[in-house]
């Protein structure tokens, strides 16, 4: 198994989820459709880049998109997943 980390690409790659998630809430014709692919997205990069470093920034990011239900609009999710996004951004 190898343990080795790059945090810079950690960084790269979430920063770009971050800049792509930004750009879904910019658009007024957000669905359901995009929204829930650009979170699957943002949960595989998550997995990607942090799931040798620290499994709970996942696990924390799987709550929280758990609890989301057809009562929170598109954009709403979206901004919930950016917030903690770039607060992971934050500690890396």
């Amino acid at each position: 198994m190898n343990t080795y980390y790059n945090k810079e690409l950690a960084y790269k790659y979430i920063k770009e989820a971050i800049d792509d998630g930004l750009s879904k809430m910019g658009n007024p014709q957000l669905s359901d459709l995009i929204c829930d692919t650009w979170i699957t997205y943002s949960r595989d990069i998550l997995d990607l880049t942090t799931k040798s470093y620290n499994p709970s920034i996942l696990l924390n990011y799987l709550r929280i998109i758990s609890n989301f239900d057809n009562s929170i609009l598109p954009y709403q999710k979206i901004s919930i997943c950016l917030e903690y996004l770039i607060g992971i951004l934050k500690l890396l």
